[in-house]
């Protein structure tokens, strides 16, 4: 039997779902973050390498979206992540952009927007068409609208508020609680942030703290960092048919209702949460690269084949 593994490496940990050849849920597995380029090499190669472990089928296919890209992998940086670990007898990795709109299931005009640890939108006018993107500068030049803008954005109006060189807010006792240090003494957040750097992803776990803080400073901060993320994909739309399908994804539009209302209000359109996970398009993706014609949907998350599911 043929064996089809989808795997969404984002900037924060990965996910992957391995099916058989009808689309039907095999395995789940997840681990750390695939993205070379953040976490280097060899810890991507770990988190594919615990991946793999949590499978015991031999894999047909493989496709795997990748926070690290934006457009197709050249060999050798696939072989580097995957050799020895993963060498199916197809096998390519894209961005992680690519597998959400494989996730959406569209023939015609799709795009994406994308809002987990770092931010970035993607569209194209049909299904073999090209994709453009915009975003994804990362977080020293870009991704407006990320976890880490909106926990960078949270984290210096709390140490304002202890300062009280801006306004007084909840954010500054969840700063000190999240990072385990006394209202008393801030400067302990010095050594904690520079000594060494924290990793982006590291900072970006403190928006969590933002998006559940109910007081106006917060409540302000969630709203100009999604209106940011708008501007940014409103440009991409700009170049896409009108009324082109527009899907979200990433934990910001996941764990937060308010995120989302104040991005799509920010946009002056609706949309939804994806379909069905990315994992799923990168399932789909693989499945491709074995037969070009083979147009199983993925199933659902729940494991069940989506062929006769309403679509949610």
């Amino acid at each position: 039997m043929h064996y089809f593994l989808g795997i969404d490496g984002g900037g924060s940990d990965t996910r992957a779902v391995l099916t058989g050849a009808r689309g039907e849920a095999v395995a789940f597995a997840g681990a750390g973050s695939l993205n070379y380029r953040s976490v280097g090499l060899d810890n991507a190669r770990r988190s594919l390498q615990s991946i793999m472990e949590q499978f015991n089928f031999p894999v047909h296919a493989a496709f795997i979206g990748n926070a690290a890209l934006s457009v197709p992998a050249p060999e050798e940086e696939l072989r580097a992540l995957c050799g020895g670990i993963l060498e199916p007898e197809y096998l390519a990795m894209d961005s992680d952009l690519f597998i959400a709109l494989e996730a959406m299931d569209v023939q015609g005009p799709c795009a994406v927007a994308i809002a987990g640890t770092g931010s970035m939108a993607a569209g194209r006018a049909g299904e073999a068409g090209h994709i453009l993107t915009m975003g994804g500068w990362g977080w020293l030049l870009g991704d407006e609208g990320s976890g880490f803008h909106v926990a960078w954005e949270g984290i210096r109006a709390g140490l304002r508020g202890l300062e009280s060189s801006g306004p007084q807010t909840a954010l500054s006792e969840a700063l000190c609680r999240h990072y385990g240090v006394r209202l008393t003494s801030p400067e302990e957040l010095i050594d904690l942030f520079y000594g060494p750097p924290k990793e982006p992803r590291e900072i970006a776990a403190f928006a969590r703290e933002v998006l559940q803080c109910e007081d106006q400073i917060a409540r302000g901060i969630v709203s100009r960092c999604a209106a940011s993320f708008a501007e940014t994909v409103r440009a991409l739309l700009r170049n896409l048919p009108d009324k082109t399908k527009l899907g979200l994804w990433g934990g910001m539009f996941q764990n937060s209702a308010a995120y989302r209302e104040a991005f799509c209000a920010a946009l002056g359109r609706e949309a939804d949460l994806l379909p069905v996970a990315p994992e799923w398009g990168a399932v789909r993706a693989a499945m491709k690269l074995d037969t070009p014609r083979r147009c199983a949907p993925p199933p659902s998350e729940e494991g069940g084949c989506m062929e006769n599911e309403q679509r949610r």
